[in-house]
Parts: C-alpha cells; sequence; structure tokens
C-alpha cells in the first residue's frame, strides 16, 4: 500500500516536471514567434521603400556634379 502511494507520489512529480518544461518551451516558442513576425513586418517594410531608376539617375548625376565642382576648385 506505501508502495503504491510513493510510486504515485514520484509520477506526479515526474507529470508536474514535464508540465513545466513544456510550458516554457511553449512560451518561449511563442515569444520567438512573435519576434520573428516583427522582425518579417520591419524587412517587408524596408523591402517595399524602393527608389525609381529616375530619382536614382538624379542623385548620381548630383554626386557627379558635386563632385567635379570640388575637382575645378581643387586645380585652381
Amino acid at each position: 500500500m506505501i508502495d503504491g502511494l510513493i510510486v504515485d507520489g514520484l509520477l506526479g512529480l515526474v507529470m508536474m516536471l514535464v508540465a513545466f518544461i513544456l510550458r516554457r518551451v511553449f512560451v518561449i516558442t511563442d515569444r520567438l514567434g512573435a519576434e520573428d513576425r516583427a522582425l518579417h513586418e520591419r524587412i517587408t517594410k524596408v523591402q517595399t521603400h524602393y527608389v525609381s531608376k529616375n530619382d536614382f539617375d538624379v542623385a548620381v548625376t548630383r554626386i557627379i556634379d558635386c563632385i567635379t565642382r570640388l575637382e575645378n576648385k581643387i586645380e585652381k
């Protein structure tokens, strides 16, 4: 009778330990999922903001013009 009670108590402790470990695993998994969704949202937001070819060409032309003016000033 006592042996069965001890076995039941040990089995209960083992099941509580397993339940605690599984709970922690699922909490960590949920937290990682939330971080992954936030990161995915940030990446998607960055990818939707792009520069058109015309804007890029204008910016490059302005940079080259500035460099050319600096070179001309240095030569004088």
